[in-house]
C-alpha cells in the first residue's frame, strides 16, 4: 500500500460511476470507480490483482486507458494512469461521470 506520508500529485475527486476494467488476457468487467484524478483512480476490483499489474480502464467516451496497480486494500485498488489525463479531458470525464451517478 502507498505510504500515507507521501503527498498526492493531484487532488482526488470522490465519485461513484460504472466503468469497464480489464486485465491482460482477461475479459472486461463492469466496476465501480470510487474516486478520480488526472493521475489515476480508485476502483472496486472484481478480481484479485497484484501491485504492479497492468490493467486497462475505459471511461465513458474515451479509448481504454492503460494503468498500473499502485496499492490494494481489500477489494479497493489504486491505479496510476501511464499518462496523466489532460486537464480539459479530466474535467469533461468528471462532469460526465458525475451526471451518471
Amino acid at each position: 500500500m502507498a505510504d500515507e506520508k507521501v503527498p498526492r500529485r493531484a487532488e482526488r475527486v470522490p465519485l461513484r460511476a460504472d466503468i469497464d476494467f480489464r486485465r491482460a488476457g482477461d475479459h472486461r468487467y463492469r466496476v465501480n470507480i470510487l474516486d478520480f484524478s488526472p493521475e489515476g483512480c480508485r476502483i472496486e476490483s472484481p478480481v484479485q490483482v497484484a501491485i504492479g499489474d497492468t490493467i486497462w480502464i475505459s471511461l465513458p467516451g474515451l479509448e481504454s486507458i492503460q494503468a498500473r496497480v499502485c496499492w490494494i486494500k481489500g477489494w479497493a485498488v489504486g491505479v496510476q494512469f501511464d499518462r496523466p489525463l489532460y486537464p480539459s479531458v479530466f474535467d469533461m470525464m468528471h462532469e460526465r461521470m458525475r451526471k451518471a451517478q
